[in-house]
């Protein structure tokens, strides 16, 4: 263990998946480096990048001795994560895409949250940064207000693990007791899936100060996405997850509740495509999963759900012309994209 100051302190490993991100992994290794409480090991695993990065990464190895490269061929984001958790030693481990960064405290304030043993895991608040490394001030990744870090709450999305895999803190031992990441899902809510097998094992803790930072770059992913293609991922990772309780009748209750307004957020762009409409229904209907089928019933309840979803939709346009301007700005948008 390192030794600060007379205090012990438990050791920390950190996972930096790596794939094509040579422009930013320096300042992601550099933000590690540069903590109050030194880490053991920073563990960088290649999957498959076919730029520069990992050569930088070799390179910062030779000058210092925690840096650990490991290469392999492109296996997805889960199965990098676990690369690097089943190379770690440390009692504790944290996360950081390679495009992000740490505040200097990060890692001394979460060990302080986690000297409580009753934690899964903990997480902090973070804020936005451009591809310069500038903080975007208009974007504070925010909780759900009055929403506790419960395990009920995660897996049921009501609370969202801010600052995602950057911002989280946890213990070896729990990441292999919940089953680590699972790589056969690629939908983007890996993260969540594994946030809620963790809080299975105990409560989430949130430190409400911004000590991760989230590269938000033009062109990522996220921002190329439609509207209808985030519903649509929010709506498969929310079954997704619930797929571990499906045994379990009031969760499931409540799931039903919460999956049916992302199913609404997906409706709403098809209303104008009656093929998609029935694809849609048909979907939901014969889904593989229980979590997927207990959404609607029938034909009929597919219907009301629609009937819901417009008149909610329409109440909230009559009370709100602001409502208005920003339902039809978005729809102008998500036509021109």
């Amino acid at each position: 263990m390192f030794r600060q100051e007379g205090t012990v302190v438990k050791n920390v490993d950190a996972i930096i998946p790596l794939f094509n991100c040579a422009p930013f992994i320096k300042h992601a290794i550099a933000s590690v480096q540069n903590q109050d409480t030194p880490v053991n090991k920073i563990i960088v695993v290649n999957d498959g990048s076919t730029d520069i990065g990992p050569d930088i990464v070799f390179n910062m190895a030779a000058n210092d001795k925690r840096i650990l490269l490991l290469n392999g061929p492109n296996q997805g984001l889960s199965a990098a994560r676990n690369k690097g958790i089943r190379a770690s030693s440390a009692e504790f481990v944290a996360f950081l895409d390679a495009d992000d960064t740490w505040e200097p405290e990060k890692i001394t304030k979460e060990l302080a949250v986690m000297s409580n043993g009753s934690y899964s895991f903990v997480h902090t608040q973070a804020r936005a940064i451009d591809t310069t490394g500038q903080l975007i001030d208009i974007i504070l990744y925010k909780t759900t207000p009055n929403a506790c870090p419960s395990f009920d709450n995660i897996r049921l999305g009501i609370y969202p693990v801010v600052g995602s895999a950057s911002s989280v803190l946890t213990r070896r031992e729990l990441l292999f007791l919940a089953g680590l990441f699972d790589e056969s899902q690629h939908f983007g809510g890996e993260d969540w899936d594994m946030w809620a097998r963790l809080a299975q094992h105990g409560p989430a803790h949130l430190i409400d100060e911004p000590l991760t930072r989230i590269r938000i770059a033009p062109k990522s992913l996220q921002r190329s996405m439609s509207a209808e293609t985030r519903a649509r991922s929010r709506l498969h990772s929310r079954i997704i997850v619930a797929r571990h309780w499906q045994d379990d009748e009031a969760f499931m209750r409540r799931h039903r509740q919460e999956a049916r307004k992302d199913a609404w957020a997906v409706l709403r762009w098809l209303l104008l495509r009656p093929t998609e409409l029935r694809q849609f229904y048909t979907f939901l209907h014969d889904h593989d999963e229980a979590a997927g089928r207990i959404i609607i019933t029938d034909i009929a309840d597919y219907a009301t759900l629609i009937g819901r979803g417009l008149l909610q939709t329409a109440t909230s346009i009559i009370r709100s012309p602001a409502e208005c301007k920003r339902l039809w700005g978005r729809f102008m948008a998500e036509r021109k994209a």
